[in-house]
């Protein structure tokens, strides 16, 4: 068992039973001398993630994570690749998130106008990839209404070095007041 993981798990008991984590680190050193285990976090799921270029919240990574451990096969073992492919099939839907969770959304956001490349990124690898959702979204609300018909977008920076790909269209309609905000698949580059 990783020290860090001990470390941890001792702060956490020794929080919840009111005693000193020292004495918690103890026994678990104790219990795990004679044992190995490799440990796979939300954090790492979230890490497949913003590699994937794909939005997701801490919940949804924790039930990606759960299903990987529920069909382990444990002569293979779990690894980078099998988070990797839990994301496949996985996609994430603003319309089915409550507005006040949008914080919840973990990614590093870029946002850009149709025809004009240069963009503004909301969050940095590896510390600032919570709560930047809602900002790159007033962000591109504020761009769809300053150019009425023109289509600003939103994408998740990934660690490929290729485009970034809108995730999110806004668009202020004529008559419209507020942007329409759907799911895109169209090129960054139009």
């Amino acid at each position: 068992m990783y020290d860090h993981i001990l470390e941890e798990m001792a702060d956490a008991i020794a929080f919840e039973i009111n005693v000193t984590s020292n004495n918690v680190l103890g026994v678990l050193n104790f219990y795990w001398q004679d044992k190995i285990a490799h440990v796979w976090q939300v954090d790492d799921m979230l890490e497949s993630a913003r590699r994937a270029g794909k939005p997701i919240t801490r919940t949804y990574a924790a039930g990606l994570l759960h299903n990987v451990f529920d069909h382990l096969d444990s002569s293979m073992g779990i690894s980078w690749t099998n988070l990797d492919v839990a994301l496949e099939d996985y996609h994430f839907s603003l319309k089915n998130l409550p507005e006040e969770k949008y914080s919840e959304v973990h990614g590093i956001f870029k946002v850009w106008r149709k025809g004009n490349l240069l963009a503004h990124q909301f969050g940095m690898v590896p510390k600032m990839m919570d709560g930047n959702l809602p900002d790159a979204l007033a962000l591109a609300k504020t761009m769809a209404k300053e150019i009425p018909g023109i289509s600003v977008f939103i994408g998740l920076e990934t660690d490929v070095d290729e485009d970034t790909v809108p995730w999110l269209t806004l668009v202020l309609l004529e008559g419209e007041t507020e942007p329409v905000i759907e799911e895109s698949g169209e090129s960054c580059t139009q």
